[in-house]
């Protein structure tokens, strides 16, 4: 009892310093800084969806950027010739992605794992120039605009902070829906599919579903993410959604991954703001030795290069789950605990025993009123 008061009492402290960081973030930083949050928050959901392929489903996606762009397309068409409200535009990306996603992974998912990868990356080449095809070279303006109510008490001036709140509310919602799935039974069966795929599906697990259901699912928080991108620009350009994109974000939830999506957290602020502080320490521009090393590419590099060697693969967020996990241990090993647990158990086998005393009748003789009646 005390150590789950205690739990909840630094979750809480946990969920206020990070309401109290948001808060400072969002009111005190600039207007770039907070559009630079917003799409952080975006791409945290389209880092959710490629954790769930890679690390409960054990497949690789290599068009995850494929799927943002199919999402920010069909939620701005969906307002531009539906006229759609554009506070549920980002719906139409979920749903664009969803679709996108199982229309890949029906054929791929028949085939060796190696397909979806091949399918996806060849996706993520594609898509560029199929919407400059469709779009055109020009950038597609959004016709529609996220006014800031009146009741907000925020400035026109400042419509970077309700948009930046529109966005984080979208994706806080999103995450704690799909943390709740990954930690029920759908979680476990992923897990199971993964691990033991011909043992679960003899165990009634229907194992090319569950990975259908899986890479749609992705696909659509990658869908949802490219709406949500769309918030603060209010255009779309085939021009955001290069091939590099879907590489560099699988380099990062391999890098990055854990159990837990949370790991998107990092994942999406390593993306969105590196280039930008590589822009401001003038690194991007130098040449030679020193500016390979300084480079975004070499830094991509290097950390793929430190999963492999500290973590076997597994992402460096496991090292916190697994010193979670033993202090888990310990605290579950403590002998104090124990002996709580064993005069618990030892008081509620007294309980029993008098039970069973008192409850305690002397077996009628049986054979003797057989005896009586003959």
């Amino acid at each position: 009892m005390k150590g789950s008061l205690t739990s909840r009492i630094f979750s809480f402290l946990r969920l206020a310093i990070f309401v109290s960081f948001i808060g400072w973030l969002a009111l005190t930083a600039t207007s770039k800084t907070v559009t630079n949050a917003t799409n952080a928050a975006a791409m945290t959901l389209a880092f959710a969806g490629l954790a769930i392929l890679t690390h409960y489903l054990g497949l690789l996606s290599l068009g995850q950027g494929a799927f943002i762009g199919v999402g920010a397309y069909c939620a701005l068409h969906a307002v531009n010739d539906f006229g759609i409200p554009v506070v549920w535009m980002p719906l139409a990306g979920l749903i664009g992605g969803a679709i996108a996603g199982a229309v890949v992974a029906v054929p791929s998912l028949r085939l060796p794992k190696a397909y979806l990868a091949l399918l996806t990356l060849s996706l993520a080449v594609a898509f560029p120039i199929v919407l400059k095809q469709v779009d055109g070279n020009l950038p597609v303006t959004l016709d529609g605009k996220f006014d800031t109510p009146s009741w907000t008490g925020i400035a026109a001036k400042d419509e970077h902070i309700w948009e930046f709140a529109i966005v984080l509310g979208y994706s806080v919602v999103a995450l704690f829906l799909v943390q709740g799935i990954l930690r029920g039974p759908i979680g476990r069966a992923f897990l199971a599919s993964r691990d033991e795929p011909e043992a679960a599906a003899a165990f009634g697990i229907p194992v090319y579903r569950l990975r259908l259901y899986g890479v749609a699912l992705s696909g659509g928080l990658a869908g949802l993410a490219g709406g949500l991108l769309l918030v603060p620009v209010n255009f779309n350009d085939y021009t955001h959604f290069p091939e590099e994109l879907s590489i560099k974000m699988f380099a990062l939830a391999i890098a990055l991954g854990g159990a837990s999506v949370i790991a998107a957290v990092p994942a999406s602020i390593i993306l969105i703001f590196l280039p930008i502080w590589l822009v401001d320490q003038n690194w991007v521009v130098e040449r030679g030795w020193i500016g390979f090393v300084k480079s975004e590419g070499f830094i991509y590099a290097a950390l793929l290069l430190g999963t492999a060697y500290f973590t076997k693969g597994k992402g460096f967020m496991t090292i916190i789950e697994k010193r979670r996990s033993s202090r888990q241990n310990r605290r579950d090993a403590d002998p104090n605990a124990q002996s709580n647990i064993v005069q618990t158990l030892e008081k509620v086998d007294q309980r029993l025993s008098a039970l069973e005393g008192w409850l305690e009748v002397e077996a009628p003789d049986i054979r003797s009123r057989q005896d009586e009646i003959d």
